[in-house]
């Protein structure tokens, strides 16, 4: 029982959404010749509970298997597919990334079915290199990589090497954030099923856009903070996207995808020249689709009247993790107060924003279940200043499975005030086992007990449900069909606890027994997971844009033999000009 953990994001409850870096470093290996296949071995399995993974894996035969690791509920399946692989293709290298994957390098490399790890967020040239090497040899266990950077391998004894951590790039403009280029590879490979993104995307198709790699923040729990880059992938300032080619992604990722886009990372990181240069440009871009934009403080009155001017349907997304200043400082978040949030919020909503989606966390540092319960509270008196505007949309959501690795907490947890239940990989892959999302936890604070946290995220949900249909946000049906998961989630749960109690082997079969139930709690729980979903309109233009993709693309492989690269048009434009320099970086001056 996965619990209320992916209520908050698109995919199910075991994170199924594969990473957009194995996008980027698969247009960037197609500009070199090399063909690369994306496949989603768990959405093929959710689609169809017969699919065989193993006869699947069986019939490939690349020259190498690329396989992520960048949110530890992968920890589980990932190296169960390098084993599958090893069994079947022996001599074929295995290699893992993500961020995961970096904090855990060394440890991968304990796993036989597991040849190389490359570390840091910029992954796409050093891949190249270590291609070159791999299709350039018969026997790769004896070749030398100690020249590659960011590489962790095992030499010809055997030995774990970790090379040096020093491909970082300044600027995020190398890869292509270019849709079509997977929408080539699934006429190339006839493979409909095997690159979507997570299961209901096609019910629900929406794209994201990244300003950047890194972030300027210290977020004390998350793995994606100023620090962690700093310490783990070798990142030591924040890259940007040029704001030329940030909306040239979005514009050529509308004429495919029917579907919002969100922004991620905060465009604000970037300094106030960056940000008018974005917007404008957006708006001469004149984008119809929902824009959601990440932000990571609230946005200035002078900024929202600039979207406004600009851009015909945007919204912002704002995670203030809970109401409490204080709470929020010892989560790292300390750079403004819920007062001027507030006041953010209702610029917002007066110069014409769709909607603003305010998110809140529970297990954060120093945060206790009365904390949680007067966020959720205050969440109430919020619509009330605001006139109950049902474009505010406000969530919570339990920090679960896991803490991420490589964060201050994970790093350092005595100091912010938590324990670790798992440390390595292994210890992980041994909490996915357990039966549900109060034992899979990889943590507990000292301001809220595990039983505690359970207790407080289904409270708090049925606040925050009673609250939105108070204002109106949600209909009485979603309300009451929200209440009832809630209620009986809670109660499913005091169910298993109960049949943990019993001897292994009664147990498991009970639990298997009661499996099906769970499953069902696990989507939706403390809130209708549609109400994340923004409007979806295809056109003609996207329809004609698909077929004529469809037709050049099958023309192209016909008349090469399915030997066409499948790179980025958008990428080379926006390149035509510039001076490179050896790794494919726009030479500064």
């Amino acid at each position: 029982m996965f619990g209320p953990v992916s209520d908050l994001v698109p995919s199910t409850a075991i994170f199924e959404t594969y990473p957009l870096g194995l996008c980027t470093i698969g247009e960037y290996l197609e500009r070199f010749n090399y063909k690369v296949r994306t496949i989603n071995i768990a959405f093929l399995m959710l689609r169809n509970e017969r699919f065989d993974v193993e006869a699947f894996i069986r019939k490939l035969k690349p020259k190498m298997f690329g396989i992520d690791l960048h949110w530890m509920p992968h920890a589980h399946g990932a190296i169960e597919i390098a084993r599958i692989c090893k069994k079947y293709h022996p001599d074929i290298p295995v290699i893992f990334g993500g961020l995961s994957s970096s904090v855990f390098h060394e440890e991968l490399l304990t796993y036989d079915c597991v040849d190389f790890v490359l570390r840091g967020d910029s992954t796409e040239f050093p891949y190249r290199l270590l291609m070159d090497i791999i299709t350039n040899t018969h026997n790769y266990r004896a070749q030398d990589f100690s020249s590659i950077p960011n590489l962790t391998w095992r030499d010809a004894s055997g030995a774990i090497i970790a090379n040096n951590l020093s491909y970082s790039p300044d600027d995020f403009n190398l890869p292509a954030l270019d849709f079509s280029y997977s929408m080539k590879s699934v006429i190339r490979y006839r493979d409909l099923w095997g690159s979507v993104p997570f299961k209901a995307w096609l019910g629900y198709p929406m794209s994201a856009s990244l300003i950047c790699r890194g972030c300027t923040h210290n977020c004390v729990t998350c793995g994606g903070s100023a620090e962690t880059f700093r310490k783990h992938f070798g990142r030591k300032k924040v890259a940007f996207r040029d704001p030329e080619l940030l909306v040239a992604d979005i514009v050529h990722s509308q004429k495919y995808i029917p579907g919002p886009v969100f922004v991620l990372n905060d465009f604000l990181q970037a300094g106030p020249d960056y940000t008018r240069e974005f917007i404008e440009l957006l708006g001469k871009a004149k984008i119809d689709t929902s824009i959601g934009f990440e932000l990571f403080k609230p946005p200035s009155e002078e900024l929202y009247a600039l979207m406004s001017e600009n851009l015909k349907d945007w919204s912002i997304e704002v995670s203030a993790e809970s109401h409490d200043d204080e709470v929020r400082k010892a989560f790292g978040k300390g750079h403004y107060t819920m007062k001027e949030l507030e006041d953010s919020i209702e610029l917002a909503l007066k110069y014409g924003a769709t909607r603003f989606d305010l998110y809140y966390m529970i297990g954060i540092p120093t945060q206790t279940a009365q904390s949680v319960i007067e966020t959720a509270e205050y969440t109430r008196s919020l619509y009330e200043r605001l006139d109950n505007d049902p474009r505010l949309l406000a969530f919570i959501s339990p920090m679960a499975p896991f803490l991420d690795p490589g964060s201050m907490v994970f790093d350092n947890p005595e100091k912010y005030g938590y324990k670790l239940r798992a440390h390595t990989v292994e210890e992980h892959r041994q909490l996915l086992l357990e039966p549900s999302w109060k034992h899979i936890m990889n943590y507990e604070s000292d301001y809220l007990s595990r039983d505690e946290m359970v207790d407080v995220t289904y409270e708090a949900g049925l606040i925050f449900n009673q609250s939105k249909s108070d204002a109106g946000v949600i209909d009485a049906e979603t309300y009451q069909a929200t209440k009832e998961r809630i209620e009986s989630a809670r109660e499913a749960m005091g169910i298993v606890d109960e049949l943990y109690k019993l001897p292994q082997t009664e147990r498991d079969d009970a639990l298997l027994a009661f499996g099906n139930e769970m499953r069902e709690l696990s989507e939706s729980t403390v809130c209708e997971k549609s109400e994340l979903n923004w409007p979806v309109t295809a056109t003609i233009y996207n329809v004609l844009s698909i077929v004529r993709l469809w037709f050049v693309e099958e023309f192209g492989n016909l008349v090469t033999l399915g030997c066409k690269p499948a790179v980025s048009r958008l990428h080379k434009e926006y390149r035509v000009g510039k001076v490179l320099d050896a790794q494919g970086n726009v030479r500064k001056g």
